[in-house]
């Protein structure tokens, strides 16, 4: 029997455990069968957790109106009675194609100006959605793919030797190798951040290959590359510090300061000195706060501030 095929029997079988054991009081003694199952496999305990969060989806799929049912995901379900009356080689395959009908479900993730959202996902790993950020998600038995559309993302990927975890940036392709990183689009530029493990990264348009470690960065621009690598572990630290609300400055000049704060917020800063664009800033500040971030410039450089619309405007005194 091919791997392939061992890996779909796991599958199949994790789906009748998962059914069979649904509902129970959590604080019962656990089936000894299931026991020994788990214990005949190390790939069976992942399996079977997988199966489990599938089959909460089916659950919340059914309790959620139609309004509220098309972000998640649409599906349509085999009743657990079904499952459990079947038995044999129909119940594996019913149940089995209760799971794998949730894992083809492509979902969508997203968050509007401003927005900073977490999003599990169903096979453990955690990602963390920025600003004006636009996902594709799509988890099947084979793989797990996501399509970064615009914006940036952070991931601490559940590691499945089995299923890669595979992240699409434009041309970009990015692979986890048991890690947790940051992706981000804005533009035709594409950033990778590693904070832990390794990632190996591609361009399609040129095949160009690089394996990014933990503490370095990434930076595409264009379609074609090239792939630039360096390392940066304290500048990583600082622009990540979004996830907490956060914007932490480190010698980052007034110009760059404003575009980071415009990304959060309807009121645009605008500086209209040249010269005054270049200064230099130490601080950390809220990124939905860009009032008490100009005051601050204002009291630093002595610079004015002021109003026009749905802008704050900077320029020498």
């Amino acid at each position: 029997m091919s791997k392939g095929q061992v890996a779909r029997e796991i599958d199949d079988e994790a789906a009748l455990w998962a059914v069979k054991t649904d509902g129970r009081d959590p604080s019962a003694e656990a089936d000894p069968g299931l026991n020994a199952w788990l214990a005949g496999d190390p790939r069976r305990a992942g399996a079977y957790l997988r199966a489990q969060a599938a089959l909460s989806l089916v659950d919340r799929a059914r309790a959620l109106p139609p309004s509220e049912l098309e972000p998640i995901i649409t599906v349509h379900t085999i009743p657990r009675r079904a499952l459990l009356a079947w038995g044999g080689a129909s119940a594996v395959a019913a149940a089995g194609g209760a799971v794998v009908m949730m894992n083809l479900g492509e979902t969508r993730q997203s968050t509007g100006l401003g927005e900073i959202r977490r999003a599990p996902l169903a096979d453990g790993t955690q990602v963390v959605l920025n600003t004006s950020t636009d996902l594709k998600i799509r988890l099947t038995a084979r793989q797990r793919r996501v399509e970064l559309l615009n914006g940036e993302a952070w991931f601490d990927v559940a590691q499945e030797t089995e299923r890669p975890f595979r992240v699409q940036a434009g041309k970009a392709q990015f692979q986890a190798l048991g890690t947790a990183f940051s992706v981000r689009r804005l533009g035709d530029r594409t950033d990778l951040q590693v904070t832990e493990g390794t990632v190996e990264a591609w361009v399609t348009a040129s095949n160009e290959r690089a394996v990014v470690s933990a503490g370095h960065r990434l930076t595409l621009s264009g379609e074609a590359g090239p792939l630039v690598v360096r390392p940066d572990h304290a500048a990583i630290r600082r622009s990540l510090a979004w996830r907490q609300g956060e914007v932490v400055l480190d010698g980052e000049t007034l110009a760059e300061a404003a575009r980071e704060f415009n990304r959060y917020n309807t009121l645009k800063i605008v500086v209209e000195d040249p010269e005054l664009r270049q200064e230099r800033l130490v601080g950390l500040f809220r990124t939905g706060d860009p009032e008490s971030f100009v005051a601050s410039v204002t009291s630093l450089t002595g610079a004015e501030s002021y109003r026009v619309g749905e802008e704050l405007r900077l320029r020498r005194r």
